[in-house]
Order: C-alpha cells, then sequence, then structure tokens
C-alpha cells in the first residue's frame, strides 16, 4: 500500500492510497468486464478526508463510469457520497466520479 496522493475540495479534501487486493469480491451482482488486477482495476484506492478517520474503499470501474466521468467538468465537495448534479446528467455519486478521475492520471 502507498500514498497516491491528495485531492482538494471545496469543503473537504481527500488523502488517497493505491493498494492491490487479492480476490474481487463481488459487488452487487454484475461481473466486472475487467477483473480486479488487470486494466484499470489494477489497483484498489481508498480514499477519507483525515489520515485519523476510517478509510472507505473507492468501486471499481466499469466503462461506462470513465465514458460518462469525461463528459462532465464538477469540483469536487470533499463529501464520498454527494449526488453530482450537472448537464449531462451523471448518474454516479463522488466516489465513482472520483475513482474514474483516478483512472484518467
Amino acid at each position: 500500500m502507498r500514498l497516491w496522493g491528495k485531492v482538494k475540495g471545496t469543503e473537504y479534501d481527500y488523502f488517497i492510497v493505491e493498494g492491490v487486493k487479492e480476490a474481487a469480491e463481488e459487488e452487487g451482482g454484475e461481473p466486472l468486464p475487467e477483473p480486479r488486477g488487470t486494466g484499470v482495476n489494477k489497483f484498489v484506492y481508498w480514499v477519507t478526508n483525515s489520515p485519523l478517520e476510517d478509510w472507505e474503499q473507492l468501486p471499481d470501474l466499469r466503462p461506462d463510469d470513465i465514458k460518462n466521468a469525461r463528459s462532465i467538468k464538477y469540483c469536487f465537495s470533499g463529501d464520498i457520497n454527494r449526488q453530482i448534479y450537472t448537464n449531462p446528467f451523471y448518474f454516479a455519486t463522488e466516489k465513482t466520479y472520483l475513482r474514474a478521475q483516478i483512472a484518467r492520471i
């Protein structure tokens, strides 16, 4: 595990760490096109607003997540569960958008 970086938000900042998880856990029941350990899901990312608080794992990505995130511009708020309101409409929360932005770098 290593420190990936810090992302500034309008209310809070995000501290992000990158690591590897051995076995993929099924989330929701829908299989991922790229299983964990390959492609954009090679690494797993955890995020927090303060290193002294609990860390939350960011979701694995699907191709639609990346495509939709590239179609909008949004300033991070610092609330990982905040719904994003943009035009065109974005159907995910800030955690999926953050994970898609990490994949672009």
